[in-house]
């Protein structure tokens, strides 16, 4: 939520109703947050020095408009650049891309690099507990719930290969841009 955040903050001031306007506009099916997980993390951003929070008056209310500072700018850029974590890869796979144009030609080369290596050891690790899976006796009483799970294994390592593979075409494409 944190990088999502900053990542908007990037491309212009908000206030955290802007914020939530934006993610169920344009992240919605990627990523969702209530009004309380936003203010969490602008409370965070902003007690970490990354984000500066500035009063206004807008038609007779008061409205709290947010924005990046260099600290944020270059926390957020440093995030970008750093390796995908496994355990968050779609979630972080997704936010990089969404913002990979706020990257230069060859920061973007470098984080789909990242994202594809991350993408190869996921699939070789679907692949090898499919095959040891697959090599185990199941319980005649366990075959119809075996049978989902290995379907389930099996959804995981298509899911990866298409994002791999997808991820190479866009690799290929920007690497033939001038």
């Amino acid at each position: 939520m944190v990088y999502v955040i900053l990542g908007l903050l990037m491309i212009r001031k908000l206030s955290q109703y802007d914020i939530r306007g934006v993610l169920r506009r344009k992240v919605s099916p990627f990523f969702s947050a209530s009004l309380g997980s936003i203010q969490a993390a602008l409370k965070k951003l902003e007690s970490q020095g990354y984000i500066e929070c500035h009063e206004v008056s807008e038609n007779g209310r008061r409205k709290k408009i947010y924005s990046i500072n260099p600290s944020g700018t270059q926390h957020f850029m440093e995030w970008m650049l750093s390796p995908v974590v496994p355990g968050r890869m779609e979630q972080d796979v997704t936010t990089r891309l969404f913002f990979l144009g706020l990257m230069t030609k060859t920061e973007r080369l470098t984080i789909l690099k990242q994202v594809i290596d991350q993408l190869e050891v996921s699939v070789r690790e679907f692949e090898t507990a499919f095959q040891e899976a697959n090599q185990k006796e199941i319980p005649s009483h366990l075959t119809d719930i075996a049978a989902y799970q290995f379907k389930t294994l099996k959804l995981g390592l298509y899911h990866h290969q298409s994002m791999l593979e997808w991820f190479t075409k866009l690799t290929k494409e920007l690497e033939a841009e001038g």
